[in-house]
């Protein structure tokens, strides 16, 4: 699949919501050999996230590809409210959400999607200062 188109596509997606999306893309990320539908539910998941994250008014949700050794890094990064040490917790427990009308399934399905392609998610976030979600994956991870 192509990582950086479908990541133009959930950006051109979460503009619509009125947030200011920066994309920084490395362009010589290689197709890869990965399932896009995942990959697309994965990021679509954590946008939406930094996007509620953001006060009304202002606040940016940056997204950014990376080649690696071995596959690919996407972080999803906003300047939002962040997360206490307590909330980062729980983040990823089923039912569990700090949105009112949150499902509370968003972050524990982006952790399954990770693991089942073979990758790693880290999170670093500070109340106050925003939130990254770092995903790595390798690129033979999953079906295509």
């Amino acid at each position: 699949c192509d990582v950086n188109a479908i990541v133009r596509q959930v950006a051109g997606g979460a503009e619509a919501r009125t947030a200011a999306i920066e994309l920084r893309l490395d362009e010589r990320l290689p197709a890869i050999d990965a399932d896009g539908v995942a990959l697309r539910r994965i990021l679509e998941n954590l946008v939406g996230n930094a996007v509620d994250s953001l006060d009304q008014a202002s606040g940016t949700v940056a997204l950014i590809t990376e080649a690696t050794p071995t596959g690919f890094r996407i972080t999803v990064a906003d300047t939002g409210r962040g997360m206490t040490e307590q909330e980062l917790a729980r983040a990823f427990d089923d039912f569990y959400t700090t949105r009112e009308g949150g499902t509370g399934l968003g972050l524990s399905v982006v952790r399954r999607l990770v693991a089942d392609m073979s990758g790693t998610l880290r999170v670093e976030t500070e109340p106050g200062a925003g939130t990254r979600f770092i995903i790595e994956l390798p690129a033979g991870g999953g079906a295509s």
